[in-house]
């Protein structure tokens, strides 16, 4: 299969990536059954509405707030 264009994923893409994978496959989620294929659209919409939040905060480590997003607004 071959890529019109490169996408490049920097370490905070990849970080809320593998979050939300691993928060879906080990919670009752809406996406728990959604095929990848179609679940990387819904990665990219609420990576966004986690940059635009009030969870994604200074005070507090990346990771830490992406959990935190995760376990009030992905459900």
């Amino acid at each position: 299969m071959k890529n019109s264009k490169q996408i490049i994923m920097n370490y905070e893409s990849f970080l809320f990536s593998q979050l939300f994978m691993n928060h879906i496959e080990n919670n009752e989620t809406e996406y728990q059954e959604v095929e990848y294929d179609l679940i990387f659209s819904e990665v990219l919409k609420h990576q966004n509405l986690f940059l635009e939040s009030n969870f994604n905060v200074d005070a507090r480590s990346e990771y830490d707030c992406i959990v935190d997003y995760l376990l009030n607004e992905v459900r």
